[in-house]
């Protein structure tokens, strides 16, 4: 059982501030996923939580007591690092079996059982005809499995895991995903996970931290974060391609709010226009998801009236598996991807009627480049 809270907490090295006043709290058994850029402060996080780095200021909380200067076998914590940080003269074996040899633990588990749980563990990560190896003579993504046996080997009261599966191929990781997730909730584990791949996170997280340079943007369910980022750098974190970007100013007729862009006008939903007007922004840039600008036959159009129709000429397309992404670019010297199936008929140099749906643009303040939206 196990709740985690961080409080103002900061990690400076030297001159650079890796994490930056970080405040939240993990509820008992979650598993809530660190998400962001190479450099925002993930790995940082967790090796203050285990002990391995001092904090420079700030509290963390476990259980409801200050643990900042509590050794790290003082904590009942296990991680597994991105860097693996295997033992070179131990075999694979040894490696995984090595936190349940501890002082602490050596009494608790005979031989048999010791064998008997690294069988499990090493099985569960297809590592089972590796125990006989040492680290040197494995490939990247073998020892990143090891590493991870060594800390699922235990129940601790928190997993950490700093990218676990970042080094293993596409078809593993995707299985490992669901299995490591089903792992954690079968055993009720609270659990931080950190990744730069927002695919990862959202299918894994109860709940995400979006940190950037080492400090929060946003925090809460991948639906919540995905409909309403609260910063527009959380569209280029969550989103391949990223999210598209105007920059506009906003305008007032006839006692109706709109975005003007260039020569082009969007509505936008009637419940936020006290919003904008309480929150005195004129130039602003709007932002919408490549898939989530819907294409419509032009046929369609010639008897509607809505601001939010922007034709593009087909420039480039990029095939992605089951998608399309489609660059284009319209008579306002406009740029904007597009995201469909890929199934759809669709030629470079067609010109194509894109409805950008009021209820899925978001508006940021050019300055704070905060989403008004959320105020």
């Amino acid at each position: 059982m196990a709740e985690i809270e961080l409080r103002k907490v900061v990690k400076k090295y030297g001159e650079l501030t890796a994490v930056n006043d970080l405040t939240f709290k993990e509820k008992d058994g979650e598993l809530l996923v660190l998400l962001g850029s190479p450099g925002a402060g993930k790995s940082s996080t967790l090796k203050m939580i285990a002990g391995v780095e001092s904090v420079s200021s700030g509290e963390i909380i476990m259980n409801g007591q200050v643990i900042n200067r509590f050794d790290p076998s003082e904590r009942d914590m296990a991680m597994a690092f991105e860097t693996y940080a295997l033992y070179p003269h131990l075999s694979v074996f040894e490696n995984i079996a090595f936190p349940l040899r501890s002082p602490k633990r050596a009494q608790k588990y005979s031989e048999d059982d010791v064998k008997k749980m690294v069988q499990e563990v090493a099985e569960f990560l297809e590592i089972e005809m590796l125990l006989e190896r040492k680290p040197k003579e494995l490939s990247g993504g073998q020892r990143q499995r090891v590493s991870l046996a060594r800390c699922l080997i235990r129940t601790p009261q928190l997993y950490l895991f700093d990218e676990p599966i970042a080094h293993l191929d596409a078809k593993l990781r995707h299985r490992l995903r669901r299995e490591l997730k089903k792992w954690q909730q079968t055993r009720k584990i609270t659990t931080l996970y950190t990744t730069t791949d927002y695919l990862e996170a959202f299918s894994m997280g109860d709940r995400i931290v979006i940190l950037n340079r080492g400090i929060l943007l946003q925090i809460g369910k991948w639906e919540e974060i995905y409909n309403r980022p609260a910063h527009l750098i959380i569209g280029t974190i969550i989103s391949d391609p990223h999210m598209n970007t105007f920059l506009g100013e906003i305008v007032s007729a006839e006692d109706k709010i709109s975005i003007q862009v260039k020569d082009i006008r969007f509505d936008i939903p009637s419940e936020i226009q006290n919003q904008i007007i309480g929150s005195n922004v004129k130039e602003v840039i709007m932002g919408i998801f490549p898939s989530k600008i819907q294409p419509v036959d032009r046929v369609e159009n010639k008897s509607l009236k809505s601001n939010n129709y922007v034709e593009g000429l087909v420039e480039f397309i990029e095939s992605r598996g089951s998608r399309r992404i489609i660059f284009l670019k319209t008579p306002h010297s406009l740029t904007f991807t597009l995201q469909i199936p890929l199934e759809r008929p669709i030629r470079i140099g067609e010109n194509i009627m894109c409805l950008f749906g009021k209820e899925n643009i978001q508006i940021f303040d050019k300055d704070t480049k905060k989403n008004i939206m959320r105020l």
